[in-house]
Parts: C-alpha cells; sequence; structure tokens
C-alpha cells in the first residue's frame, strides 16, 4: 500500500515536468528586462563553448563546458531616470547605460544609453528606439523613424519575422556628424528544448537573428558609407531576460565568425579575470576607411597582438607587438577584411575597410 502511494506520488511529480520540457515554451513582453533590472552575464571563453549550430525540436543542448573568463552587468532603469527622461517618455521606455565616456579621436560623447520599448500597438514587440548621448554637456537624443523590433510577440517555435530599421543621428550644429544606420533584421527561431549552462538548466527557444545593414557618417569632408551584417545566436528562457546564451558575430558573405560568447549568470569570484565593465572606454580603430595606417585605441589590457583576415579566413598580416598601436598597410590592396585582437578571450574584432589615396 506504501509502494503504490509512492507511486502514485511519484508518477504525479513527474508529469507535470515533462508537460514543461515536452513542449516549446511561449515568450512575450513580460519575459523581457524592465525597470530596475539588474542582469548579471560572464562572457565564456570562445574555445569552450562547442558546437552551436545543431538545433532541433526536443533539443538538449548542453553547454556546461563554458569557461567564464570575465564578468559583466546589464542595468536597466525606466526611462524617466535617465538623463534623457525628457525625450523618452513612456509607461513601457527603458534605458541601459552602455558607456560613461566614448572618445572618438576629438569627439568625446557621455552618458551613452540604449533605449528600449515593450510596444503593444500595432503589434507586440521589444523593440529598440533610441539613443541617447552628451556631447559638450547637452544632451542629445536619436531616434529609430523605422523602429528595430527584436522579437515580435507571442514568440514560440516556429517563428520567422522580418522587419526593417532606420535610424539617425539629428543634422544639428550640436553633433559634428551625422550617422545613419538602414536595413532590416531577419528573426528565426528554429528549435526548442532545454539548455544547459554553469548558471543552470531551463526550457528555452532557439534564435537566430541576422542583421542586414548599411551605415554611413557624414562629416563636413566626406561620407563614409559600409556594409553592416552582424548574426546572434540565442537561447532565450522565460526567467533569464536577456539571452540565457548567446553567441555573437560577423558576417562575411556565407561565413559567420563568433566574435562574444556570454551567458547568464550569478556573481563569480574569479580567479583567472576581472570583473568586465560595459562601461569601460570602447576599443577604437580609426580612420575607417583606412588607407596606409590604422590606428588603436583603449585596446584591452589581455591584447597581445592584432590580426587582420581576408575574406576567405586567412591572416594575413599579424603584429605581435602592440607598443605603439600604430599599424602600417600601405601593402594591402583595397577591400573589406577583418582585424581581430588576439587575447585570451579572443572577441576583440572589427570591419576594416581600405581604401588606397589614389581612388
Amino acid at each position: 500500500m506504501h509502494v503504490k502511494r509512492f507511486l502514485s506520488f511519484f508518477i504525479g511529480t513527474l508529469i507535470p515536468a515533462y508537460q514543461i520540457y515536452s513542449q516549446p515554451i511561449t515568450l512575450n513582453n513580460s519575459h523581457m528586462p524592465g525597470a530596475n533590472d539588474t542582469l548579471r552575464y560572464s562572457i565564456a571563453q570562445l574555445s569552450s563553448v562547442g558546437d552551436y549550430t545543431q538545433t532541433g525540436t526536443n533539443f538538449t543542448w548542453n553547454f556546461s563546458s563554458l569557461v567564464p573568463i570575465a564578468q559583466g552587468r546589464r542595468d536597466f532603469k525606466h526611462a524617466l531616470q535617465t538623463p534623457y527622461a525628457f525625450f523618452f517618455v513612456g509607461i513601457q521606455e527603458y534605458g541601459e547605460k552602455v558607456a560613461d565616456t566614448i572618445n572618438l579621436g576629438v569627439i568625446k560623447m557621455t552618458n551613452v544609453y540604449n533605449f528600449y520599448k515593450k510596444q503593444t500597438t500595432p503589434t507586440q514587440a521589444f523593440i529598440v528606439d533610441g539613443l541617447g548621448v552628451t556631447f559638450s554637456n547637452v544632451p542629445v537624443p536619436s531616434y529609430f523613424s523605422d523602429k528595430d523590433e527584436l522579437y515580435f510577440f507571442p514568440l514560440s517555435y516556429p517563428k520567422y519575422d522580418s522587419t526593417t530599421f532606420r535610424f539617425s543621428t539629428p543634422n544639428t550644429t550640436l553633433l559634428p556628424f551625422v550617422y545613419t544606420k538602414t536595413g532590416y533584421r531577419v528573426t528565426k527561431c528554429d528549435g526548442w528544448g532545454t539548455i544547459t549552462t554553469p548558471y543552470g538548466t531551463a526550457p528555452c527557444l532557439r534564435i537566430i537573428t541576422t542583421q542586414y545593414s548599411t551605415d554611413s557618417i557624414k562629416n563636413q569632408f566626406f561620407p563614409l558609407v559600409f556594409p553592416n551584417v552582424q548574426r546572434s545566436y540565442q537561447w532565450l528562457t522565460t526567467t533569464s531576460k536577456i539571452p540565457f546564451l548567446e553567441i555573437t558575430g560577423n558576417m562575411i558573405g556565407n561565413q559567420f565568425t563568433p566574435t562574444l560568447a556570454r551567458y547568464r549568470d550569478n556573481y563569480l569570484a574569479l580567479t583567472s579575470a576581472n570583473e568586465y565593465s560595459p562601461l569601460e572606454p570602447h576599443p577604437i580603430v580609426f580612420p575607417i576607411p583606412a588607407f596606409e595606417k590604422i590606428y588603436l585605441k583603449n585596446l584591452p589590457p589581455r591584447t597581445i597582438g592584432i590580426e587582420i583576415i581576408n575574406l576567405d579566413g586567412k591572416v594575413i598580416k599579424k603584429w605581435d607587438e602592440m607598443a605603439n598601436h600604430v599599424m602600417d598597410i600601405s601593402d594591402l590592396e583595397e577591400g573589406i577584411y577583418l582585424l581581430k585582437g588576439v587575447d585570451i578571450t579572443n572577441n576583440l574584432t572589427f570591419r576594416l575597410w581600405i581604401l588606397k589615396n589614389n581612388r
């Protein structure tokens, strides 16, 4: 009699768990980050990721071998709690500070915020709404005239979405340039199942989102126009607010080059790496396009070398000495390349556009 009761209890506890994991979850705006969310993540060593391309239904992804090498936080505030409260107004509007200061040569911007919105009409979506920067102590908002919908809801398997976007900084004397980004995003939910990382195990959706854009920077001298294709593999859950795991990188042709792997995590007392702060000065490569030389600033202290990679994935130029951060590229042909910083994370990658002076 006691055995029967035990078996009945045991089976009863298994059935709800089976139902949770045997069908795809559904996500909506409530599962996205909002006001006062402080979300910690770990950056993983790329060589520890393994095969991230496999997918399927009721699939099991095991990334338990990820090796954390640094940590960071994403802090979200209600828009009214940011320096741009009068420019981004709405109950469902949230700001994320991404940098204290960005130095672009003689141009210095402070209090850099991304703004997101939980849109309810005309469709439910989590969108990128704009950017806030302060230049010469004056707050300057920039908006998406065509919103970039990161996710449409309800989001479940299978789903395929494509959306256009257009972003531009204001044409004002407050800024010494106009930056424009226009293109489209393709988001595909191509699998569902269970994911395991060092953070834990959870039911998930697997998402691939690819952004195809043309970026341009116009100043008083000449416009710079360059293609920009970025891809992100994401595993989304109902509890993590940000991707449980995401692997991001650049697309050149049909080749994807991962540049960063990070996963939702708790605080870790890392002994092999320092705490990573997203507010540190951003690494900079200039000028773009480049002609005879390139200059690098704010490289991470772990950077021990620089490689230039062509469209076939071949390393065609390499520097091991990082003393002066000035690289001679006069011997390279005109075209598009990847410039990769070599360090223990291997996650510092830039798109390099080389032109010739005689053009």
